[in-house]
C-alpha cells in the first residue's frame, strides 16, 4: 500500500466517524457515556418543577422532590454514608426541569448520580465517586500546604528582618521613618530589641511563630535571662501604648512575673476584621486569663502596620491625638480598600448584557444571612439560583441600585462563594468547600444531643463530654453555630472542652475517686497528664508546664435546677485551687427513651491532639 492510499483511508475513516458520532448527536458532540441523567430516557426528568430549600440536608430534598415527582431520589450508599446526606443546599428554582435541577445540585456539592433499579422505574442515586473523594482530598492538602508555605515564609521574613533593624546604625535608620514607619519603630524602639531577643532566644518559641503553632508554658519555665527578656518586652510594650495614650494600667500585671503565662499564636475565637487578620502574622500574649498584654507580630509591609507605625512617629513627634487619630482612620479605611480591590476578581461583568441590567435586593444597608440573600436575587432577577451550603453568621450587606454582575461580586466577597452563570441559572459553590466539610458533624449526633436536652432540661454532663470530645473546628464552626444546642448550654462544653477532654479520658474507677475523695496526678497516664496539662493553660494557670507528682484534683456537684459541676485542681494543700465550672440543666426521669445512635466514622479522621 502506499503512502498516499493510507493517508487517504485514514482521512476517510475519520470523517466517517465524524459523520456518524453527527448523526447520533444533533449538537456534533458525543455525549459522556458515564452519565446516567443526561442519557437517561427516562421522560419523568422531563418534568418541571418548581422547588425552594433554604438551606436543607439533601436528602431531605430528594425526599421532598420524590415526593412531588414520583421520581425515587436518595443521597448516599447506605445509612452511614452521612458526609454525603448531610450536605445542605440552597435551592429557589421555578419552571425547571428534575433532570436540569439534578445536575445542578450534583454539580455544586461535586457528587455523581447512579441509575439503579429497573427501566422505567429507576431510582436515582447521589453518591461521592472516588475520583471525586480524590479531588476533594488533593485540594484540601494543596490549599493547606500552599497556605501554610506563604505564611510560614512571611514570618521567617519578619524575623529575619527584625534581627537586621536591631543592628542599623542610627544614620540607616532615620530614612524608615518615612519610607516604613512600622519598621522604623521596631529599629528604634525598645520593643523591637526585646521582641527579637525573645523569639531567637528560644527554639521553641521561633519555631511556633515560623510555623503559625499555638503553645502555651509558665513563665517560671524559662531560663532566667530569658524571663528577664520576657519582662523587658513586656514592659517596653506597656510603655509604647502608654507613649501613644493608652490608659490601661498593667504594672501589677508584670509585678507578679512568676505566676504569669505566655501564649504564643493564642486560638482567637472572635472574628476579625479581615484585612486587620491578614495583617498579623502572630502573636504572644503575657498574663492571666482576665489581664494580659497582646503582642501583634505584624508583617511590616502591610498597610495596617504603615498606618500603625505612621500614628505612633507622628505622636512621638508631638502631633496633637485628634489629628493622629484622624489621620490613622483615614489610613486604616484605605487599608480596608486595598484590601477589598485584592479579593476582586477578574470577572466579566460586562459583556452579558444581563449581568448589566440593574437590580436592588435591598434599599439599605441589613444584615443577611446567605439564603436571605440568594433567595432575594431568584426573587429579583427571576433566574434559577442553586448553591451548596455552610452554615454562617449573619453578615451587613450594603443597600442600593447595583447591577447583576456587581450584586453576584458582592456575594462572593461578602460569603466566599464563586459563581457561574448558565443560561436562566445562577450556580453558586463555596470557595472552600473542601475544607469546610472537615467541620461538619453527623445530624444524627446533632439530633441525638437536641432530644436529649429536651427531654432532660439541658444537656447533661455526658452530652458535653461528648461535644467536647469533637474536634476544636467542629465545636466552633458547627456545634456553636447551631441556636438550639447553644440555648441546650453546648457552649458550657465549647468553654471547657480542655477540661472535659481530660475527663472524657477517665476510667470509671479514677472517675469515682475524682467525685468522691481527690484523684492525685501521679495516678494519671502520660496522656491523662498532657490533658490536665493543657486544660490548665487554657486557663492561663503557670503550673501548666509543672512536673507531675503530690497534685490532685477533685470534681463537685452542687445546685438543684442548675447543676455545677466544678473541677478543682490543687498544685499544693496550701495554694488555692484553679478551677473549672461547667453548668447543666435539671435532670429528670422519663419513660421516653432517647437511645445513643451508633459510632459514626468521622471522615476525615480525627487529628491528634
Amino acid at each position: 500500500m502506499f503512502p498516499g492510499d493510507f493517508a487517504k483511508r485514514v482521512l476517510l475513516a475519520a470523517v466517517a466517524c465524524f459523520i456518524i458520532s453527527y448523526l447520533l448527536c444533533p449538537n456534533g458532540v458525543a455525549e459522556p457515556t458515564d452519565d446516567p441523567i443526561a442519557n437517561s430516557r427516562d421522560p419523568r426528568l422531563d418534568r418541571t418543577v418548581d422547588f425552594s430549600s433554604d438551606g436543607s440536608r439533601v436528602t431531605e430534598v430528594l425526599a421532598n422532590l420524590s415526593k412531588s415527582t414520583g421520581v425515587a431520589l436518595v443521597a448516599g450508599i447506605d445509612d452511614k454514608d452521612w458526609m454525603v446526606y448531610d450536605r445542605k443546599v440552597v435551592i429557589y428554582a421555578k419552571g425547571m426541569s428534575l433532570r436540569d435541577l439534578m445536575k445542578e445540585i450534583s454539580t455544586v456539592l461535586r457528587f455523581k448520580w447512579k441509575q439503579i433499579g429497573e427501566e422505567n422505574q429507576w431510582t436515582y442515586q447521589l453518591v461521592q465517586g472516588e475520583d471525586q473523594r480524590a479531588e476533594e482530598e488533593s485540594l484540601r492538602s494543596a490549599a493547606e500546604d500552599t497556605e501554610k508555605k506563604r505564611y510560614r515564609e512571611k514570618r521567617e521574613n519578619v524575623i529575619s528582618d527584625l534581627l537586621n533593624l536591631i543592628s542599623l546604625p542610627v544614620n540607616e535608620t532615620a530614612g524608615l521613618k518615612t519610607s516604613n514607619p512600622w519598621r522604623y519603630v521596631l529599629a528604634t524602639e525598645p520593643l523591637g530589641r526585646e521582641l527579637a531577643a525573645f523569639i531567637n532566644g528560644s527554639p521553641e518559641v521561633r519555631n511556633a511563630i515560623v510555623q503559625g503553632l499555638e503553645i502555651t508554658f509558665p513563665v517560671s519555665s524559662l531560663p532566667t535571662n530569658l524571663q528577664d527578656t520576657v519582662r523587658r518586652l513586656a514592659t517596653s510594650y506597656d510603655s509604647l501604648l502608654h507613649s501613644i495614650g493608652a490608659t490601661e494600667d498593667h504594672a501589677d500585671l508584670i509585678s507578679r512575673f512568676d505566676k504569669l503565662q505566655i501564649t504564643i499564636n493564642p486560638k482567637n475565637t472572635g472574628q476579625q476584621v479581615s484585612f486587620l487578620a491578614q495583617s498579623i502574622l502572630g502573636q504572644i500574649t503575657i498574663g492571666t486569663i482576665t489581664d494580659h498584654l497582646d503582642i501583634p507580630i505584624l508583617d511590616p509591609s502591610s498597610k495596617v502596620a504603615q498606618a500603625l507605625g505612621a500614628a505612633i512617629v507622628a505622636l512621638k513627634s508631638g502631633a496633637s491625638k485628634d489629628e493622629v487619630a484622624k489621620q490613622l482612620q483615614s489610613d486604616l479605611v484605605a487599608a480596608a480598600k486595598s484590601s477589598e480591590y485584592k479579593n476582586q476578581s477578574d470577572r466579566d461583568i460586562t459583556s452579558d448584557l444581563a449581568l448589566r441590567r440593574s437590580i436592588q435586593l435591598f434599599a439599605e444597608q441589613t444584615v443577611v444571612t446567605y439564603p436571605m440573600v440568594l433567595k432575594k436575587l431568584a426573587e429579583t432577577t427571576g433566574f434559577n439560583v442553586v448553591s451548596d451550603y455552610f452554615p454562617g453568621r449573619p453578615v451587613s450587606m450594603e443597600g442600593g441600585e447595583k447591577t447583576l454582575g456587581e450584586y453576584l461580586e458582592l456575594v462572593r466577597n461578602l460569603f466566599g462563594a464563586n459563581w457561574e452563570k448558565v443560561g436562566n441559572t445562577i450556580r453558586f459553590r463555596d470557595r472552600e468547600w473542601f475544607k469546610k466539610r472537615t467541620w461538619e458533624v453527623p445530624q444524627v449526633w446533632i439530633d441525638y444531643w437536641i432530644a436529649r436536652g429536651d427531654v432532660n432540661d439541658g444537656l447533661q454532663l455526658e452530652d458535653l463530654v461528648q461535644i467536647a470530645s469533637l474536634r476544636d473546628e467542629q465545636i466552633d464552626n458547627t456545634i456553636m453555630l447551631h441556636p438550639k444546642l447553644v440555648n441546650l448550654g453546648a457552649g458550657d462544653a465549647a468553654r471547657n472542652r480542655h477540661i472535659l477532654r481530660f475527663y472524657a479520658l477517665l476510667n470509671d474507677t479514677q472517675r469515682t475517686t475524682l467525685t468522691t475523695t481527690q484523684l492525685e496526678a501521679s495516678a494519671l497516664t502520660d496522656q491523662q497528664w498532657a490533658a490536665l496539662q493543657k486544660a490548665l493553660a487554657s486557663a492561663g494557670a503557670a503550673y501548666a508546664a509543672s512536673v507531675k507528682g503530690s497534685q490532685t484534683i477533685k470534681l463537685e456537684q452542687s445546685g438543684s435546677d442548675i447543676i455545677e459541676h466544678k473541677f478543682s485542681y490543687y498544685p499544693t494543700p496550701n495554694e488555692q485551687p484553679i478551677t473549672f465550672t461547667v453548668r447543666t440543666g435539671l435532670v429528670y426521669r422519663t419513660d421516653k427513651e432517647v437511645v445513643i445512635p451508633p459510632k459514626r466514622v468521622v471522615v476525615p479522621a480525627p487529628s491528634e491532639r
